[in-house]
């Protein structure tokens, strides 16, 4: 800040030449001043004189008798500190050596062109400083309160689902963990919406999105739903802390599935929700979330509606907790195992290749797990890179010399690190293994994680000879774009497609349209789950070029075969 002048006083100066009697005269007529400025004809400061000095100086008659005949300049000092008025009060503090002037004397202050403006006293330099503390002080206030809420903003933005404008996974797994820190007895429940994509594809995004904004506008407002959350997608949760839940995840189901206004008209949803209760299913955010989603998937097989969390019918050997430490001990301990299944070239009638499948023998379990119950807690417990790399060094030690291929599904999360490429293709050196007898079967939700990261790490490994399967043709939305942004070389048709001999003959209608692009494409086809001799006899005819099923072989694990000629093959 500059000088104010609030903080200084303009004194009339006297000359030098002026007598010691108009000195008297000053500070009688200027009782506040505790020094007389002394300028120069040009009216620039040349000295002052302090009221200090002056009043030792009348004290004393001889003094006093003497500097009336010596005038001013006997006692004038020559060495003010001057200041101009625009300078920065702050810096002018910080840079006077001898604090003591400024309570004795004062400043004399100057214009720019450093003609005399006026004197800035003690009393001035005390309103001076005080201001700049003052300043600071609202300075530092409005800074903070400017910070906080941007911090809150950046909090909001963080925590809020940029779409529903509702709470987001992160936010509501914050608020899960915080109610379970607090021991506090609620129930979690997971909402998955019926019919959703149908909506989605039919009416297009814009009327999707305006649907699930409308849907999480009812949770947030419905009565005794907490923490409304869209989990991602078609999926929602919520929170609730009366006792009394299932019928308020009722209300809850009943506001979803009413009727939405949209510009094309009334459409609707349905809603299958799942209830986990801690801390009567689970003790932490990770088993209770998982608790929730087995009774949402149950509910969901079976049409939708409302379930409670049963471990009987829900985790049939254990609960959730202790399967998971199960699994965690079973990873550390390499106890999952490859098995291979056949895959069978129609074109030469021999075994072609071998799809490399996780089994867990030996689990310890009432009834052995099957890969749709251990890969997605394996998955959601970090495990998936330790899993990995196991399942592919045993099945690379089985590889036996010849000209078939091994095929291994890649998890969503290893195509988001950059490192992936590096570590797979290290592995096949490591073992002495041709990248060209080694397919990856990549699926389009894997890919759209990170599309831009993906291409990048599968490039380097298709650039090493190492060959790319588009997998579950036919399942998802975005097949074709996929196989025009990266280099496959097969395409696996998903079992959906293969239909039954009572079928009306409208899958096999996609099933010769999909098989006709694949040989447009310049793409191998490869049909999965063959079941019976009619579907065999279906792909044969429509020149299918490579089949896998339970009809061609089933999955055996590598440490039971010698040689792959055990597995059993369709002639």
């Amino acid at each position: 800040m500059k000088f104010r002048s609030t903080s200084w006083k303009h004194f009339p100066p006297l000359s030098v030449d002026d007598s010691f009697d108009a000195l008297s005269a000053f500070f009688v007529s200027n009782p506040e001043a505790t020094l007389c400025p002394v300028v120069d004809r040009r009216g620039r400061p040349n000295g002052f004189v302090s009221l200090q000095a002056f009043q030792r100086i009348i004290s004393n008659p001889y003094g006093y008798a003497l500097n009336q005949k010596r005038g001013l300049a006997a006692i004038l000092d020559r060495n003010p500190l001057v200041l101009e008025l625009n300078d920065d009060t702050a810096s002018v503090f910080s840079s006077i050596r001898d604090k003591s002037d400024l309570l004795t004397n004062g400043l004399i202050l100057v214009h720019d062109d450093g003609v005399y403006a006026g004197c800035l006293n003690a009393l001035g330099v005390f309103h001076a400083l005080t201001e700049i503390h003052a300043n600071m002080l609202s300075d530092l206030k409005a800074e903070i309160v400017e910070r906080e809420r941007a911090e809150q903003t950046v909090r909001q933005l963080a925590d809020t689902d940029p779409l529903t404008r509702i709470l987001n996974r992160r936010a509501f797994i914050r608020e899960v963990e915080a109610l379970i820190h607090a021991q506090q007895p609620f129930t979690c429940a997971l909402v998955d919406l019926d019919r959703f994509k149908p909506l989605n594809d039919r009416y297009g995004h814009a009327v999707g999105d305006h649907v699930l904004k409308e849907l999480a506008r009812r949770l947030s407002e419905a009565e005794g739903c907490r923490l409304a959350c869209r989990l991602g997608g078609d999926e929602f949760a919520f929170i609730i802390c009366d006792a009394d839940a299932s019928e308020i995840a009722a209300r809850a189901q009943s506001a979803i599935v009413s009727p939405v206004e949209t510009d094309l008209g009334l459409v609707s949803v349905g809603a299958s929700i799942g209830l986990a209760s801690y801390p009567d299913d689970a003790v932490d955010e990770v088993n209770l979330m998982y608790a929730a989603d087995k009774a949402m998937i149950r509910i969901k097989s079976e049409g939708g509606g409302i379930a409670v969390f049963d471990r009987r019918m829900d985790l049939s050997d254990m609960d959730a907790q202790e399967f998971d430490k199960t699994i965690i001990s079973a990873v550390k301990d390499n106890r999952f195992q490859p098995a291979v299944q056949p895959i069978l070239d129609l074109r030469s009638h021999s075994v072609a290749g071998y799809e490399v499948l996780a089994r867990w023998p030996n689990s310890g379990l009432k009834r052995q797990p099957s890969p749709k119950q251990f890969m997605p807690p394996v998955e959601r417990l970090g495990l998936i890179d330790s899993f990995f790399w196991s399942m592919l060094n045993q099945a690379l030690r089985w590889l036996p010399d010849g000209r078939s291929f091994l095929s291994f599904n890649v998890s969503p999360s290893q195509l988001t690190s950059l490192e992936f490429s590096d570590l797979f293709l290290n592995a096949l050196r490591r073992h002495k293994v041709d990248p060209s007898r080694i397919e990856l079967e990549i699926t389009e939700n894997v890919l759209f994680r990170n599309i831009d990261t993906s291409k990048q790490v599968l490039g380097k490994i298709v650039d090493a000879g190492v060959s790319l399967a588009l997998d579950d043709f036919g399942t998802g939305y975005s097949s074709l774009s996929l196989l025009e942004e990266l280099p496959f070389k097969k395409v696996k048709l998903d079992k959906s497609l293969l239909g039954k001999k009572s079928d009306s003959g409208v899958l096999p209608k996609v099933l010769t349209g999909s098989l006709k692009m694949c040989r447009e494409m310049n793409l191998i086809s490869c049909a999965e789950g063959v079941e019976t001799s009619w579907q065999l006899e279906q792909l044969a005819a429509r020149k299918c070029d490579l089949v896998q099923g339970f009809l061609i072989g089933r999955a055996v694990l590598c440490k039971e075969l010698t040689s792959p000629s055990v597995i059993t093959q369709a002639s």
